[in-house]
């Protein structure tokens, strides 16, 4: 029992060491990017990056929770690593067509959620589907295996690129919330490549064994409604403030919760944690 325990509690700390550092310098930021950034402008990057969390939540089809479930089913190296393989090429189909689609319609698309045609904003959140989804089973690859040090210090690269994206595209060149968007999602998509590169020796070569598609979305997809539904609750006030009231209204608001939401992390690093550990014992 002191083992499990000292193995989440050291996952615990990895997992949550980024999102420490992160929103410490996103508060300490925020006077910049507010000189720079109309409330609603942070309006608009509010709902459009929670909107990113629920649509990617759909779009992977429960892959990431089955991967986490069925990795441990299998002691074998070899057939670990053809479940990878296929949990890694599955969801990077269903995301690309799912961006491919919606980067078409962008135009109407964004009138309808944001109430104004803006199609290149819409598109970087589009992106961001794409790299958020694909990063999340990355970093999966790493939680499996308790790689904490690599974890820890992929986040970490995440954050910094992410900071110095955006202050470059916001305040060097003066994008506003386009900025925003663009430097967050531009720095997951580079992260995202390095790390396929880095498991580049489990994800390319072909290999016999691990559980099927079918049998992944039968575990995954059951999990889709409960999850999605937990996470719209979480951000349906946002929506609300968005279109029944204001963007700067709603821009205000996500401010004060970036403000008060420094609990959030103990929660997230938790969830990152226990469901290596649980699956292993």
């Amino acid at each position: 029992m002191t083992a499990y325990l000292k193995r989440l509690v050291r996952s615990l700390a990895a997992y949550q060491v980024a999102d420490v550092v992160s929103k410490f310098i996103a508060v300490l930021l925020l006077p910049v990017y507010t000189r720079y950034i109309s409330p609603a402008g942070y309006g608009e990057v509010e709902l459009l990056a929670n909107g990113v969390i629920f649509i990617s939540i759909l779009v992977r089809l429960g892959m990431i929770e089955s991967f986490l479930r069925f990795y441990f089913s299998d002691s074998d190296r070899e057939r670990r690593d053809a479940l990878a393989r296929r949990a890694v090429v599955f969801l990077l189909i269903t995301t690309t067509i799912a961006a491919a689609a919606l980067a078409a319609a962008a135009g109407p698309l964004s009138k309808v959620v944001l109430s104004h045609r803006d199609p290149t904003i819409f598109r970087i959140a589009v992106l961001g589907l794409w790299s958020f989804t694909n990063l999340e089973l990355a970093y999966a690859l790493l939680r499996v295996d308790e790689r904490v040090r690599a974890y820890a210090a992929v986040s970490l690269i995440n954050v910094g690129l992410t900071i110095a994206a955006s202050l470059v595209l916001v305040v060097g060149l003066g994008e506003g919330a386009k900025g925003l968007l663009l430097g967050n999602y531009g720095a997951s998509t580079v992260v995202l490549f390095g790390l396929w590169w880095t498991l580049r020796g489990r994800l390319i070569r072909r290999r016999a064994g691990g559980e099927h598609l079918p049998v992944l979305l039968r575990f995954g997809l059951p999990t889709v409604p409960a999850e999605a539904s937990v996470y719209a609750l979480s951000i349906v006030d946002r929506y609300y403030i968005y279109h029944s009231r204001s963007a700067s209204l709603a821009g205000l608001y996500s401010i004060a919760v970036k403000l008060a939401g420094s609990v959030a992390f103990l929660v997230r690093g938790f969830q990152y944690a226990w469901p290596p550990l649980a699956y292993s014992v």
